[in-house]
C-alpha cells in the first residue's frame, strides 16, 4: 500500500484530498504545518489555530492519523519578511508562491520523506501528468481555480513525487464531494488572498504588525510635476488607480514606485503598459529548448497569458518581449511561461524595460 502525507489546511480542498485518497486506497497520513504563534490565533486560515482544529475534525471524520508541525519561524523568515520587504523595495510581492517554495513543497515535502510517504498531496488545482517520457505540470481543469501559475517554483526532478487529485475538477465538483463524505468542512468558505493579512488592508498591516512608520512623500507625473502627497509608497502598486487621493482631469495609473526617491508616479492607461521586462529566479519544469524561444505568459493570477520572445541570459536571468503591451507588469509578481495548458517554468519580474525606439 503507498502511503501518502496530505497537506491538511483545514478547508474543504484538503479534506476531500485526503478522503479521495483514502478511498483510492492509499494509507493516507494528515499533516498540518503551524505557520502562527499563539498570539496569532485569531488568523482564521491555514496556519492559525482555527484552521487547525478545523483540520484534526477532518482528519477523525476520515479515520486518518493527523500531526502538527511548527513551521512559524520558517514561514516567518520567507514569506513574511520577504512581503514586507518587497514591498519597503517598491515591489508587488507574492507571499502564495514563496509559502509553495519554502513551506508546503520543501519542509513539508522533507517531513512527508522521513515519514516514509510515497507521495505528498494538496488541494491544489492543478494538474501533473507524464507527457513525452517525462513528468509535467499543467492548468486544472476549472478555469477560474486553476492554481498552476502559483506552482511554478515546483522542482522538475520531484514531480512524480507529488499529487494533485482536484486537478480534473470544478469547485462544485469539490463542494458535493465534501457533502457526500460527510466532512465537517463541506461548507468552509474560500480562503483569504494573502492568508496573515486579516484586516484585509496592506497598509494597515504594515504599520501594525511590521512596525513600519508612515513615511509621506509626493505624488508626482511622468514629467516629475506634483499631483499630491501619500503616507507610504509601500500602499501603491503598478497599475493602481483608486485609493491614490489625486482627482479630477482623465483617470491616472501608478506607473512606477520609485523607493529612493519616496515618490510615486502616475500616468495615463497607456503608460501602465509594458512591452518588456527583465526576471530572476527563474525555475524551469520543461526544457526550454534554447535560449530564444517563444510562449505565452502569464504576469499575474488573474491574468489572460500572453504572446512573448523569451531570452534566457548566461546568468540565469531572462527578458521577456511581450508581442502587444500588458498592462501593469509590477516588480515582485511571478510571471509564468506557459506552452498550451503546460507549465514551461517561471520566475520574479524585477523590472520593466523601456521600450526601444
Amino acid at each position: 500500500m503507498k502511503k501518502v502525507v496530505v497537506a491538511m489546511s483545514g478547508g474543504v480542498d484538503s479534506s476531500v484530498t485526503a478522503a479521495l485518497l483514502k478511498k483510492e486506497g492509499y494509507d493516507v497520513v494528515g499533516v498540518t504545518l503551524r505557520l502562527f504563534a499563539e498570539r496569532k490565533d485569531a488568523v482564521k486560515c491555514c496556519g492559525g489555530a482555527d484552521s487547525a482544529a478545523k483540520a484534526r475534525a477532518s482528519a477523525q471524520a476520515l479515520g486518518i492519523r493527523h500531526y502538527f508541525k511548527s513551521a512559524q519561524e520558517l514561514f516567518s523568515k520567507t514569506v513574511i519578511d520577504t512581503f514586507v520587504s518587497g514591498y519597503l523595495g517598491g515591489s508587488t510581492p507574492n507571499p502564495c508562491v514563496e509559502c509553495n517554495r519554502h513551506l508546503k513543497f520543501s519542509y513539508l515535502f522533507d517531513i512527508a520523506c522521513s515519514m516514509g510517504a510515497d507521495f505528498l498531496a494538496t488541494g491544489h488545482y492543478a494538474v501533473i501528468k507524464k507527457e513525452g517520457g517525462e513528468y509535467g505540470l499543467f492548468r486544472g481543469a476549472d478555469p477560474l481555480k486553476d492554481q498552476s501559475y502559483f506552482l511554478y517554483c515546483l522542482r522538475k526532478e520531484q514531480l512524480d513525487r507529488f499529487l494533485f487529485p482536484l486537478g480534473g475538477m470544478t469547485k462544485k465538483e469539490v463542494r458535493k464531494l465534501a457533502a457526500e463524505f460527510s466532512l465537517p468542512s463541506a461548507s468552509e468558505p474560500e480562503s483569504n488572498d494573502i492568508c496573515f493579512v486579516t484586516e484585509g488592508n496592506y497598509d494597515l498591516y504594515l504599520k501594525k504588525t511590521a512596525g513600519i512608520k508612515p513615511r509621506p512623500g509626493n505624488i508626482v507625473d511622468m514629467a516629475g510635476k506634483r499631483l499630491g502627497r501619500h503616507s507610504g509608497f509601500y500602499n501603491f502598486t503598478v497599475g493602481q488607480r483608486r485609493g491614490t487621493g489625486v482627482y479630477g482631469g482623465s483617470r491616472l495609473y501608478v506607473t512606477e514606485v520609485r523607493p529612493e526617491a519616496n515618490e510615486v508616479v502616475l500616468g495615463p492607461l497607456e503608460a501602465a503598459h509594458g512591452s518588456a521586462f527583465a526576471m530572476s529566479g527563474l525555475n524551469w519544469l520543461a526544457d526550454p529548448g534554447k535560449k530564444d524561444f517563444s510562449c505565452a505568459v502569464q504576469i499575474r493570477y488573474r491574468h489572460k497569458p500572453a504572446p512573448c520572445l523569451v531570452s534566457v541570459k548566461e546568468d540565469g536571468k531572462a527578458e521577456v518581449r511581450l508581442e502587444k503591451p500588458q498592462f501593469a507588469v509590477a516588480p515582485g509578481q511571478a510571471a509564468v511561461f506557459y506552452e498550451g495548458d503546460r507549465v514551461l517554468g517561471g520566475g520574479t519580474i524585477r523590472e520593466r524595460m523601456r521600450d526601444k525606439g
